[in-house]
This record gives C-alpha cells, structure tokens and sequence, in this order.
C-alpha cells in the first residue's frame, strides 16, 4: 500500500512538472516565434499548426507570393534573426511586438485564443498594409 502511495504522489508530481512545460511552449512569444521561424523557412505546413482557422488560407496566398521574390530578397529573410520586443496579453489576445537584424523596422502580430492555445491571428491587410490603399491621384493635364 505504501508502495503504491508513493507511486501515485511521483506519478503527480510528474503530472505536474508536464503540464507546466507544455504550458511554456504556447506563450505568446514561443507561439510568434515558431510561426516566424516556419515562415522564414517557406515551412508553411509547420506555420499553419500555429495560426488561426481564418489565417491558414492567407499563408497559402503568402507562399504563393514567395515564389515571386529573387533569390536575393529570399534569402535575406531567411537569414535574419527575430528578436521579440514585448508582449500585451489581455484575457484570451495577445500583440506581439518584433523586429529582425535584417529590418529593425518594428511589427505587430496579433494572437488569439483559439480552443485554450494561443494562435497567430492574421489577414492580408495586417501582411500587406499598403496592399489595399487607393492609387495616387494624378494630374491628367499633362504639361508641355
């Protein structure tokens, strides 16, 4: 009986010590981190275990949009590093605030809570901001 005690009290114990690592791993930072890294590495199968329901379609639009950079441009950002700059969390969001050595220009990453994990939220306007904006008005008298 005292042998049994002490198995389930290690088996607890063990329980515990999991669940808390498990638990790490989804942070919002970890969770940005990982999808950042998947991109990079045009990993998009990888990305899409760390994305919303609505923000896996937008990564197959994105792969599609590497294929259309020069081999210059891919592999700057595949070389740069993510450095994680803070992090709001308020009840079931997250913003994530990041830069790259290759571009220190500051971003954004929202996620959600998505069935009790953290997942990166995201659409083609938080991606592409300047992507929908109307075209410059231009002066149709042309000058001699």
């Amino acid at each position: 009986m005292k042998y049994l005690s002490i198995c389930f009290g290690l088996l607890l114990v063990f329980s515990i010590i999991l669940s808390g690592c498990k638990n790490q791993e989804s942070t919002p930072k970890k969770v940005t981190l990982h999808f950042l890294t998947a991109i990079q590495q045009a990993n998009y199968k990888e990305a899409k275990k760390y994305a919303t329901k609505n923000s896996k379609d937008m990564l197959d639009a994105l792969s599609s949009f590497q294929d259309m950079l020069s081999e210059q441009s891919l592999e700057r950002f595949q070389k740069g590093k993510i450095a994680i700059l803070d992090t709001k969390v308020h009840d079931s969001t997250a913003i994530v605030y990041y830069n790259s050595d290759k571009d220190s220009t500051r971003k954004t990453l929202n996620l959600k809570k998505e069935n009790g994990k953290w997942k990166v939220s995201f659409t083609k306007e938080t991606i592409l901001p300047d992507f929908n904006q109307p075209a410059p008005v231009r002066d149709s008298v042309s000058t001699p």
